[in-house]
């Protein structure tokens, strides 16, 4: 452990503007929803109402999670609890990552292990360090939802931190296994995905005792603001411990810059397979490509089988469900399960678009590393090597978009007992948000081409910015719905599961966005100088 306390001051200062960054972005996400609701139902009879209104309502409840009581607490933590959980993970799996098995990838972890630096000294700061992050994260979140007469801020706070904890514990077991940071990060989303999963298919489908299997699920076993179970934190608290002890026996067991699963190396580096930009962009996108389709598949399969069983929502019931449903139908005849569909399809859409941009983040890579600027010595033009990439970032945005389609439009059919109709539906609504995930993908290439060096928070602060906006961030700073949603790609698609009839104009006009964005960025890049 010798120098963990000058690792941690140094991580401390990598962080000095992500890590605040994190904290008051996730902490303002959740609290602003408090004076958000007080607006909106000042009363105790009109929150009652609403409560009424959204109970049953399984599509939500899928997305959100269970609401519990009536308070203004309980609202926020129903409205925006379950993303701040999911992105308090995200936060703690890339910090971990990033001084661990990226430091090593990148060979300054040798560097700095030649000084008197112990074995175990950079994975328990960088824990120590995303940890704290988190537990800052939850104390924050806490204290700015405590009022009088509103208790449960312990709670709360426990209930954000802990996924943080947990998956700071998954992020350093996955950087033992792997020697690339991208796996890892792989890994260790995977992971999550995995755990939203779970959480949601319990939620969505009435299935409480599915919430016991997800890190997630945990964060709302505890019911802030009204059962107040807090006890529930021991059981993250001992899957992190052993997280944690997995981690530092694995990496007790490796090299210094190995992993304990063995790397594939060799013949293949000079394979007559690989004589062309293009066939060096498939070797370097294929294992992200198949992964995505595979995880889409099956998450839709697994979502789309529990669309049936939503029991149906009266559409005058109040002002929040018919704000509901004119939010996601186009017709008054659409029914909750496509309504469901259609929302589960417009969810992932949003975080397919993280899917190109990472592709274009690829070329960023190369060219920091040097890689690029040794492809491009030979008879390899800047054109193009970066549109071999962009080809399998389009290819890779389309082909999640369908395996998501087929997906959950075979097992929807199957449940309905329609499968001929059902899933060319689905499969067409699917097809029809590619050009929205293309759009967004595409400011990756324009980050990528004007600021380089900016690039990987551009993508981000996107990739965010376009999930929470329109849903939380905009309301929550007084912005309607539908001003928030006009700057989100996927809400501009005709809704033709819910009603609407297909228009290919907002299609083409997206698709000549992305071109445009695409084209700019790399007539940058061929004007500017490699790193």
């Amino acid at each position: 452990m010798t120098g963990t306390g000058r690792l941690l001051l140094l991580y401390l200062r990598r962080d000095r503007v992500v890590a605040p960054g994190w904290v008051l972005f996730l902490v303002l996400l959740v609290v602003g929803m408090v004076p958000y609701y007080g607006k909106v139902f000042p009363t105790e009879a009109a929150r009652l109402d609403f409560v009424a209104e959204v109970g049953g309502n399984s599509a939500l409840t899928a997305f959100t999670g269970p609401l519990h009581g009536h308070g203004l607490g309980n609202l926020a933590l129903w409205k925006i609890g379950d993303i701040g959980f999911t992105l308090t993970a995200l936060m703690a799996i890339m910090s971990v990552v990033r001084h661990t098995r990226a430091e090593e990838e990148s060979g300054r972890a040798e560097l700095v292990g030649a000084a008197v630096i112990g074995r175990f000294a950079s994975l328990t700061a960088s824990l120590l360090l995303a940890c704290a992050v988190s537990l800052l994260t939850g104390l924050l979140t806490g204290l700015g939802m405590e009022r009088p007469g509103r208790p449960g801020s312990l709670t709360m706070a426990l209930a954000m931190a802990m996924p943080g904890v947990v998956f700071a514990g998954v992020a350093a077991v996955a950087a033992q296994l792997t020697v690339r940071s991208r796996s890892a990060n792989a890994i260790a989303f995977t992971v999550l995905g995995v755990a939203y999963l779970f959480r949601f298919v319990a939620d969505g489908g009435d299935l409480p005792w599915l919430r016991w299997m997800s890190p997630l699920g945990w964060s709302h076993l505890m019911e802030p603001f009204a059962a107040d179970r807090w006890w529930v934190a021991v059981v993250p608290l001992l899957l992190a411990a052993a997280l944690v002890a997995v981690a530092y026996r694995l990496a007790a067991r490796r090299d210094l810059g190995a992993g304990t699963l063995p790397e594939r190396v060799g013949a293949h580096a000079a394979a007559p397979s690989l004589r062309s930009p293009l066939a060096l962009a498939w070797r370097q996108h294929k294992g992200q490509l198949f992964g995505w389709t595979a995880a889409y598949a099956v998450f839709c399969m697994a979502t789309a089988g529990i669309a049936k069983g939503m029991p149906e929502v009266a559409k005058q019931g109040g002002a929040q469900v018919e704000e509901f449903f004119r939010r996601y139908t186009a017709s008054p005849d659409a029914g909750l399960s496509d309504t469901f569909i259609w929302m589960v399809l417009v969810s992932l859409a949003g975080l397919a678009t993280l899917y190109p941009m990472l592709a274009t983040l690829r070329l960023r890579a190369e060219e920091s590393s040097g890689r690029a600027e040794l492809t491009l010595s030979a008879s390899v033009t800047r054109t193009s090597w970066a549109v071999s990439h962009l080809v399998f970032a389009a290819a890779g945005g389309a082909s999640v978009m369908a395996a998501g389609g087929l997906g959950a439009g075979l097992v929807y059919g199957l449940s309905m007992g329609d499968v001929g109709t059902q899933l060319p539906r689905v499969l067409g609504a699917a097809l029809a948000l590619v050009p929205a995930v293309w759009t967004v993908g595409a400011i990756g290439m324009l980050a990528f081409g004007l600021v380089p060096r900016l690039a990987v928070a551009v993508i981000w602060v996107v990739f965010l910015g376009q999930q929470v906006f329109g849903e939380a961030v905009g309301p929550a700073l007084g912005i309607d719905y539908w001003v928030a949603n006009t700057i989100v790609p996927m809400h501009h698609v005709p809704k033709i599961l819910t009603g609407a009839s297909f228009s290919a104009t907002p299609l083409i006009v997206l698709t000549l966005l992305t071109l445009a964005l695409a084209g700019l960025g790399l007539a940058a890049f061929k004007r500017r100088d490699l790193a």
